[in-house]
């Protein structure tokens, strides 16, 4: 058994940066998932829809035994809807991952890996693992992939990038009032950008791949803008 002990609001600002990021098809459901996870004395939240990975931490006040499971987006938003805090009160919470009671017939159950929620007030909630047993998560490397990019060398960048824009909403979900939200662009149009929010928040955002795009600079070539306004 693990416990871990934080507050509503630092559940939340664990788990709603990245839930925008989990991906919302039905025919991938390890990607409708986010992965916690426990690393010496770091708590991870990671999710991605392979468009774009972002990952949250919360740093615990001890160092605490590695842990990994994957709790479905559906189940994450439950959860926060069911414990929220508010300016004058911020509930602690209790989450204890442990082994517990799944039903798999009208009368049967087994235990298997699972999150539980405990509240302050008594309310509680079990979240289920949905990890399958043999199979890696599909961005189990995270840290490898946003490494990369962490250390990268920091050159001169691309003219300009091709991002599909109705991804942009789910950045501005990591960042609270007064936080700044950065943007590192890697020196190649294909790079994926680097995205951080304080120290508590990072991702990638892949950029849209078209063959036919020019990336020395003619992207503007043909576009009327360029013609109608002013160089000076």
């Amino acid at each position: 058994m693990t416990r871990i002990d934080l507050t509503t609001r630092e559940l939340h600002g664990l788990i709603a940066p990245v839930l925008p990021h989990t991906s919302t098809d039905p025919t991938m459901p390890p990607l409708n998932c986010i992965s916690l996870e426990v690393s010496s004395d770091v708590l991870y939240a990671a999710a991605s829809d392979r468009y774009t990975l972002a990952a949250s931490r919360h740093a615990l006040e001890e160092p605490t035994a590695s842990l990994k499971l994957l709790i479905d987006r559906g189940d994450a938003a439950a959860m926060l809807k069911l414990f929220t805090f508010s300016k004058d009160e911020d509930p602690q919470l209790v989450l204890i991952v442990d082994q517990f009671p799944i039903a798999v017939g009208r009368n049967a159950t087994i235990d298997g890996l699972g999150l539980r929620i405990d509240g302050e007030d008594g309310t509680r909630l079990i979240l289920h693992d949905r990890t399958v047993p043999g199979e890696k998560w599909p961005l189990h490397d995270w840290r490898a992939r946003i490494g990369k990019a962490v250390h990268r060398p920091q050159q001169p960048a691309t003219p300009a990038l091709i991002l599909t824009p109705t991804f942009m909403p789910r950045w501005a979900k990591a960042a609270g009032r007064g936080e700044r939200l950065m943007a590192f662009i890697g020196p190649e149009a294909t790079d994926p950008i680097l995205v951080t929010v304080e120290q508590h928040f990072i991702g990638l955002w892949l950029p849209c791949h078209h063959l036919d795009s020019d990336h020395e600079g003619g992207l503007l070539t043909d576009n009327p803008w360029k013609a109608e306004l002013p160089a000076a």
